[in-house]
């Protein structure tokens, strides 16, 4: 049996999102690379999970119910290192943190993610074969539901990070839609401050100038 469509096409979607992850760190652009690693590794633990036999419509229609889904295959089952699966929880929370807050990614923390999230797809595309054709298997998988047609986001936001550890409130997307609307709200009304000061400063030049000119005149008439 050959590998099926939408196993390979999470292999290559995983590879090409690694390789974004890596342009955008050398570029400078350490959200994007973080935001990119994660989706790399949510990538093949789906990929992961097809292959030990869940069907592409059992597949877990969320972020928490994928990571808890492959903990439990990867790990229980003693294929994957604790550690290392639990790096797919750990870059989701700060994959979070770049996509829907104003706080940026520091250079060390993305690299450290970048170089986790190589190690976890090489791990995961050797453990589970990923290469290679597998026979498929019945999963009953209890975070799949008819309501849900999509991967939905977590509403959680990071609040805060001591070294490794990463600490999580709960959050609407109403909140997070409003927080975006006042950031934009106070850059705009920053834009017109700013330009209003310009156009002050361009008229008093003016009037310094003008003024200057009629008492150059005035010496001339004298």
């Amino acid at each position: 049996m050959t590998k099926a469509p939408f196993e390979r096409a999470l292999v290559r979607k995983g590879k090409k999102a690694l390789n974004v992850a890596r342009l955008a760190l050398n570029a400078g652009d350490n959200d994007s690379a973080v935001s990119r690693s994660y989706y790399a590794m949510f990538d093949f633990a789906q990929a992961a999970l097809l292959r030990v036999g869940v069907s592409e419509d059992k597949l877990p229609r969320t972020h928490s119910g994928l990571i808890e889904a492959f903990r439990s295959h990867a790990v229980q089952s003693g294929q994957i290192d604790r550690q290392l699966a639990n790096q797919l929880s750990r870059t989701e929370s700060l994959r979070i943190k770049a996509d829907y807050t104003g706080s940026e990614i520091e250079l060390s923390e993305a690299t450290e993610v970048v170089r986790n999230a190589e190690l976890f797809v090489q791990t995961v595309e050797r453990v589970f074969s990923l290469g290679e054709p597998a026979p498929a298997k019945d999963y009953d998988n209890p975070d799949s539901s008819k309501d849900h047609d999509k991967v939905s986001e977590q509403a959680v936001v990071v609040t805060e990070i001591h070294g490794r550890g990463i600490k999580l409130e709960p959050i609407s997307l109403e909140d997070i839609r409003r927080q975006a609307r006042e950031n934009w709200l106070r850059l705009r009304q920053q834009m017109v401050s700013d330009s209003e000061a310009l156009s002050h400063s361009t008229n008093a030049e003016r009037s310094a100038t003008k003024g200057h000119g009629h008492s150059m005149e005035g010496d001339l008439d004298e």
